[in-house]
């Protein structure tokens, strides 16, 4: 079957004029760019994106008490791409509404399509902005065959990278911090935000600086992609973005697999430096303050 639709991926949605291409997955019903060659490409094959993931990191979270029993759970998908994970913690049943941020105008549009198309209008409210540490217009490069590797680009020269970042597409976005965005937005509830899921490519410490107050008021785990060679090509450096974690969280789970164990948020140094050595190493984390309730 797997082969069978990696077929019909290459001569029925790649090789064809660009499209948005259409799958029903086990997240749910999602529309992507048919010239996507990584996420929209494992959408069609494999019919799913971090199910399994997103399902035992909510487990876990839960069972130990680091996330929110409210009615009306809010999950807030930071880098939403194409909804696919929101849409999935809906349709799995793991929270109740969320609330997507999601830079780029294109993805943006697919994003509205994706919570139309699976009846989440009410329940998912999505906003075409960055959420960084500053309130202002940012660059943000496009990969022209990861869509999901779309970046926000370090301010000052560009060096050459792994992946010719350098030569990419720039287009301007704009940018917000969350603390400022929370009280520009009072009609928005967040105080049921029971979790934080982010991919932002390496962001992820200018978005820490700039949820400094949201996230030292309460307790909220934040799940991120860990990738040092982004942060750092973000222009964050690694002991400002390790100075962010020890400021706001006090423990971590590595969650790509199922056997993890709770860590103090010390080791990540050591973690940072071993995934380091390579362009593309990293982990999904889940980071908790364990001093702060609920």
């Amino acid at each position: 079957m797997r082969f069978f639709r990696k077929l019909k991926w290459l001569f029925g949605t790649y090789l064809l004029p660009r499209h948005v291409a259409t799958v029903k997955t086990e997240n749910g019903i999602l529309s992507f760019n048919s010239k996507d060659r990584t996420l929209g490409r494992a959408l069609n094959i494999e019919r799913e994106f971090e199910s399994q993931m997103m399902k035992r990191t909510v487990k876990l979270l839960t069972k130990n008490g680091d996330i929110k029993q409210v009615k009306g759970r809010v999950v807030m998908d930071v880098g939403g791409y194409v909804g696919m994970s929101s849409i999935g913690f809906l349709n799995f049943n793991l929270f109740d509404n969320a609330i997507i941020f999601e830079p780029n105008p294109n993805s943006f549009s697919l994003i509205e399509k994706n919570i139309k198309q699976n009846n989440f209008s009410d329940q998912i409210t999505a906003f075409n902005v960055a959420l960084s540490n500053k309130n202002s217009e940012l660059l943000m490069e496009l990969s022209h065959k990861n869509f999901g590797d779309h970046r926000i680009r370090q301010e000052g020269p560009v060096q050459e990278g792994h992946y010719h970042e350098e030569v990419r597409k720039i287009i301007s976005v704009d940018s917000v911090t969350l603390d400022d965005f929370i009280k520009k937005n009072p009609q928005i509830n967040f105080k049921n935000i029971s979790m934080v899921w982010m991919d932002i490519q390496g962001h992820e410490g200018k978005f820490l600086q700039g949820a400094n107050n949201f996230l030292s008021s309460q307790k909220i785990p934040v799940v991120m992609e860990f990738w040092p060679y982004g942060i750092l090509r973000s222009g964050t450096t690694k002991n400002d973005f390790l100075e962010n974690l020890v400021k706001l969280f006090t423990h971590f789970y590595i969650v790509d697999n199922e056997f993890t164990e709770l860590q103090n948020i010390l080791n990540v140094e050591k973690l940072f430096d071993e995934c380091a050595k390579t362009a593309s190493g990293g982990y999904n984390l889940a980071f908790i303050n364990k001093n702060l309730k609920n």
